[in-house]
């Protein structure tokens, strides 16, 4: 199955839902957002759901009655749309029984997706869910208006790190210019994402950066946010989305992890690569996945457990892809 599958359901089906993972980024909202706005555009009934809000940073995205947060999906619905999650579970909506409706459709870039839909198109190679979504519309010729080039373009510079990490390529930045030229504004949408920032985020950053850790060798960063930080600083866990981009901005850092509490016997883990280790390989270990640079999970277990078994797995993979001889793992004890 795939893009034609695709085509197939948007064009037959009327009433939709689109969904994407539990606290949205720019990706998963903007993939949303635009697939929305081009179905209610041919005159399709469609909405954007999900069970957390709209993060702060996407508040210039302000399209009032297309996105709606909602603890569940009650209504019957033609077709349900995910997007950008790479298990069902992240949605949020699959915990209890069945939902109302017909078609589940699944149009993701991560490549631990399992096709959970009965629809799928998962496309790893993809910069973003964004650059499907611009691929979609392509195939059934809908008109790319400023409001969806602005959310597509909010998807693409969102998963590319505005155009810096590993996954940008011609065609991202073909796509970028494009999405500009039907009225994307690139510094609204840039200054939104990246450059708008609470001063209480600010001094959990400091806080989070003055206890940085590194390995002997440096080849791997990682950076921690407990519950009573973000309690003293009047933070959310939105407010740590980007925190593991700094580990990993250090000189000859090859792994960055970022782990936040969820309690005390719970951990989020972010895990980056430079290239050398795939970590949604480590991700799928401990439940999780994503991409080969870019992966996460979330882990049972006390502080100092869940870090020394992360930290000794990265080690792992480092010293496998390493010289002979390189191999002593410099986090046991």
């Amino acid at each position: 199955m795939g893009l034609n599958e695709v085509v197939s359901v948007l064009t037959e089906k009327r009433t939709f839902l689109i969904a994407g993972h539990v606290n949205p980024e720019g990706d998963a909202i903007g993939s949303a957002v635009a697939l929305a706005l081009a179905l209610r555009g041919i005159g399709k009934k469609a909405e954007v759901v999900n069970r957390d809000p709209l993060p702060r940073q996407l508040a210039f995205l302000r399209y009032e009655g297309v996105f709606s947060q909602r603890p569940a999906i009650t209504e019957p619905v033609d077709a349900l749309v995910v997007v950008d999650c790479g298990d069902l579970k992240r949605t949020g909506f699959f915990e209890g029984g069945p939902l109302p409706i017909d078609v589940l459709v699944n149009i993701d870039h991560h490549l631990t997706n399992p096709g959970f839909g009965d629809v799928n198109w998962v496309v790893p190679e993809a910069a973003a869910t964004g650059e499907m979504i611009y691929d979609l519309l392509k195939e059934m010729q809908i008109p790319m208006t400023p409001a969806i080039a602005t959310a597509l373009y909010t998807a693409l510079l969102s998963d590319t790190g505005a155009f810096r990490y590993a996954n940008t390529n011609e065609k991202s930045l073909r796509i970028g210019a494009e999405l500009i030229e039907k009225g994307a504004d690139p510094a609204l949408i840039a200054r939104g994402l990246f450059e708008i920032i609470r001063p209480e985020k600010l001094k959990l950053l400091g806080e989070v950066l003055a206890h940085m850790e590194l390995s002997d060798d440096k080849k791997v960063a990682w950076v921690e946010v407990t519950q009573a930080q973000m309690e003293k600083t009047d933070t959310i866990e939105a407010d740590t989305e980007d925190f593991i981009d700094y580990p990993r901005l250090i000189r000859g850092v090859e792994a960055a992890v970022f782990f936040r509490e969820v309690n005390s016997r719970q951990y989020k883990i972010s895990l980056r690569s430079e290239g050398r280790v795939d970590v949604s390989a480590l991700a799928q270990q401990w439940g999780g996945g994503g991409h080969r640079n870019a992966s996460g999970c979330t882990i049972a277990g006390s502080r100092e457990e869940i870090k020394k078994r992360v930290l000794a797995s990265i080690q792992e993979a480092l010293s496998a892809v390493e010289p002979r001889g390189n191999g002593k793992n410099r986090f046991a004890k």
